[in-house]
């Protein structure tokens, strides 16, 4: 993981003090090197209060943006997308994610003007996520109900891949 993305879930409360530990480790075995870094990979209480400002102090040398949650947010939103229209990262479960453990994480600074999701420009991917999600679970789908469910499935899930892809054309 670079920097940048740690970075992202740190400031979103998704980085445990054992993922910072495990960071530090990999970025020295990869050559990467900083007094912070030296810290953190001979740090013995692994306390996130005691681990996070030189993990923060780490960011700094390695001159990553200080980011604010909605930025940090960003980030991830665009690393994950790239990570579904690449066929690295299953839609549905890259979409989860987003939903889960980004949106909900910002929701209470930055709420949804009208659709779960527009707050950061995903309530495309988030309707068809939860199209996926009704799919599944027997629940009323709203699109092609002239399909069997597994083929319904099927299309929203290309239709999940179609958004990210618009999603990351249009981003600034």
């Amino acid at each position: 993981m670079e920097p940048l993305e740690a970075f992202a879930l740190f400031k979103l409360g998704r980085l445990s003090s054992d993922d910072i530990k495990s960071l530090a480790d990999s970025w020295l075995c990869d050559g990467v090197f900083t007094d912070g870094l030296n810290e953190l990979c001979g740090a013995k209480n692994l306390v996130m209060a005691d681990l996070a400002p030189v993990f923060e102090q780490t960011m700094t040398e390695l001159n990553v943006p200080d980011l604010s949650k909605f930025d940090a947010a960003n980030v991830i939103v665009r690393k994950r997308l790239e990570e579904i229209t690449s066929n690295s990262l299953d839609p549905e479960e890259g979409a989860s994610f987003l939903y889960w453990h980004v949106h909900h994480e910002i929701t209470e600074e930055y709420p949804d003007r009208e659709y779960m999701g527009d707050n950061l420009g995903l309530e495309r991917v988030f309707c068809w996520l939860r199209e996926i999600w009704d799919c599944k679970d027997g629940s009323m789908i709203l699109y092609h109900t002239d399909l069997p469910r597994d083929k319904a499935e099927i299309k929203f899930r290309e239709h999940l891949v179609e958004e990210a892809e618009n999603w990351l054309e249009n981003a600034i």
